[in-house]
């Protein structure tokens, strides 16, 4: 189970300027030239000129977040919150899911295995992917089939794969989805949770516009974290789509309880969960509303299947 790695929180000065040739292609589609969105300092956030996917230009290097992930499986209290706050963010999955056939299930992004042991509990047999290896250590610590990378995953295995907030990490999106398919039975699913960039940058935008009132600009500050690949309805549903999915459907995520990546006094961990749950009243609202189209959620899920 992915985290929320120190990647980019975005306080400069934003601003849309022309196209213009980046630091690095896009993700999605390799186009060259994007327009800046969002900056800070040095770190910009771009979108792309052809398939409109937001990402951060240059990227992070993965071996930073690599490591701030193995420090943060290093320290039990915070691995132990970060689980506690999420348990019903994973009813997504399940209410949609149920375990079939020989019910087989892969989690990339498995971090300890709380949601491998939750899905084993349901009828699933689990498997799980995380690059931290302290992390997969303590899977296999309790009980669970957890490894490193998808060498001697064999083709066709699993019924379900999930990617809990992962694809905003992934530098080559397209590359990891064709291991997923391969991965997956015909008719299998996948199932994607990630951070909503409609949301994100909106709250980016409405905090620089109240920067003047401090504490619900501080509040605003915790609500948005730019990560490498800022995912929105339309884009997440597109890779989906050339990756050779089909049936995807996407609707707003259920939050987490309170911060789950940081110790808050009782007063501000209240106010961050009331300010969540209006959040998530308020998308589905609107979600109800265009019958899906506009999702504005501070996360978006998204559900496909292999062709059978």
């Amino acid at each position: 189970m992915a985290r929320r790695a120190p990647v980019g929180h975005a306080h400069g000065a934003g601003r849309q300027s022309g196209s213009r040739v980046t630091a690095s292609r896009c993700p999605l589609c390799a186009h060259p030239t994007a327009a800046e969105i969002a900056a800070s300092g040095e770190a910009r956030l771009v979108r792309c000129g052809a398939c409109t996917l937001a990402y951060s230009d240059p990227p992070p290097r993965m071996d930073i977040i690599h490591g701030a992930y193995e420090r943060l499986y290093g320290h039990d209290l915070a691995v132990a919150r970060v689980a506690g706050r999420r348990l019903a963010v994973f009813s997504d999955f399940f209410e949609r899911v149920p375990p079939s056939g020989e019910a087989r299930l892969l989690d990339v992004g498995c971090g300890t295995g709380d949601f491998l042991l939750l899905a084993r509990e349901r009828g699933w047999q689990p498997t799980g992917i995380d690059v931290a290896e302290r992390a997969a250590a303590r899977a296999r610590e309790r009980g669970l089939d957890a490894r490193t990378d998808w060498n001697g995953l064999p083709s066709e295995t699993f019924a379900a794969v999930t990617l809990w907030n992962v694809v905003e990490f992934v530098q080559r999106p397209l590359e990891m989805l064709a291991d997923v398919k391969r991965v997956l039975v015909p008719g299998g699913r996948v199932f994607v949770r990630t951070p909503n960039e409609r949301f994100q940058l909106a709250a980016y935008r409405l905090r620089r516009r109240i920067a003047w009132c401090t504490p619900l600009a501080r509040l605003l500050g915790d609500a948005y974290y730019f990560q490498p690949v800022m995912w929105s309805s339309a884009t997440l549903a597109a890779a989906l789509t050339r990756g050779g999915f089909v049936d995807v459907r996407l609707w707003n995520s259920r939050p987490s309880a309170g911060d789950p990546y940081h110790v808050r006094s009782p007063r501000r961990e209240a106010a961050m969960h009331a300010a969540k749950r209006l959040v998530h009243a308020c998308a589905l609202g609107a979600g109800a509303a265009t019958r899906g189209r506009v999702l504005i959620g501070s996360s978006i899920s998204a559900l496909a299947r292999k062709p059978a």
